[in-house]
């Protein structure tokens, strides 16, 4: 089978297609068909030689598999083959799903059958996907639990608050001003065009910074009359986690759940959460299962198939085109996710 691979560390022009054997589910395992597969900041972390945990090369890559090596991510997949004593999934069924193996930039992969549930209409399971999406679709819906759990449970996001979402013309940012609109904030979205922040007012935010024509603070202080916001969201990392402390209001929680910056995680100077209470609310491990709970997934769901949240497609490349996938991500060229097919 067809599947993308590095052999060396690098941009990316280091991803190529490549023949690769085809898996063979084992007990408790399924084979599945990849439909799409969504591109994830992470990826790029890795790809370039880092360990995809704080968004720096610099960083060791501990736990990742050897070189050569298949980009992972969040995939939407076909069960075409069950292994020995699995009884919980049958051939057909789709799925939105991580962990696969060898990769999830491949043709076929294989995945551990108790990792995938679609669950009830009641109570959705963690791989379900809305009815009315495509696989195109439902691979840029990837991050909706972490966009809904980052900002609704760990930070507390309420109707009345304020919210500042950084890179929210990002595949997970598109996410989070839909579901923050949803929840009755007030949102102010930070990308980096013009062209960016027309879609994210399209989304529904309420006021627009482009992050590289004026300052991002000031501007929010000014938008918020010199209170700050109640909730900062921020994926970036490095100045923008520094910084974010001098946007926020007395009693202002900031959520910092990744560091696509490649500039690393930032420092914190604690200053600012001692004079005006703030919160510092890290996320990641445990809760990204957290954000798959079944009244989670129902909330979301239901939004979707009422078309009132939806994913932003930033472009559709086939396999053989990864590297330019990569390319336009890193250039900061997409709007939403990117997401690449067989």
């Amino acid at each position: 089978m067809k599947a993308v691979v590095y052999d060396e560390v690098g941009g990316p022009e280091v991803l190529h297609l490549a023949d690769v054997p085809m898996p063979e589910p084992g007990e408790g395992e399924v084979l599945v068909r990849v439909l799409a597969v969504a591109v994830d900041f992470i990826q790029l972390h890795i790809r370039h030689g880092g360990s995809g945990r704080i968004g720096s090369p610099k960083e060791p890559a501990y736990g990742l598999a050897p070189l050569p090596r298949i980009p992972g991510g969040t995939a939407c997949v076909e069960v075409v083959e069950i292994g020995a004593g699995v009884s919980n999934v049958s051939v057909g069924e789709r799925h939105l799903t991580g962990g696969l193996r060898p990769g999830s930039y491949v043709e076929y992969g294989v995945v551990s059958a108790s990792g995938l549930s679609l669950g009830t209409r009641d109570a959705p399971g963690p791989t379900a996907i809305p009815s009315n999406f495509g696989p195109v679709e439902a691979a840029a819906f990837d991050y909706a639990p972490v966009a809904f759990h980052t900002l609704r449970v760990a930070a507390g996001l309420t109707a009345g608050e304020s919210v500042l979402i950084h890179s929210a013309a990002g595949g997970t940012g598109v996410l989070a001003v839909q579901l923050a609109k949803h929840f009755g904030a007030t949102v102010i979205g930070v990308a980096s065009s013009d062209e960016k922040l027309d879609v994210v007012r399209s989304l529904g935010a309420d006021h627009t910074i482009n992050s590289l024509e004026a300052d991002v603070i000031e501007e929010t202080l000014r938008l918020t009359d010199g209170e700050g916001v109640n909730v900062v969201w921020d994926p970036v990392g490095g100045d923008v986690f520094e910084q974010s402390p001098r946007a926020m209001a007395e009693g202002g929680r900031l959520v910092s759940l990744g560091s696509n910056s490649f500039t690393g995680t930032g420092t914190v100077e604690f200053w600012s959460f001692w004079v005006k209470n703030l919160r510092l609310i890290g996320w990641g491990g445990r809760s990204n299962a957290d954000a798959h709970a079944p009244e989670i997934m129902r909330e979301l769901i239901d939004l979707a198939e009422a078309g009132r949240l939806r994913p932003v497609v930033g472009g559709r490349y086939p396999f053989g085109e990864a590297a330019e996938a990569h390319g336009a991500i890193e250039a900061r060229r997409p709007i939403g996710k990117v997401v690449l097919t067989p």
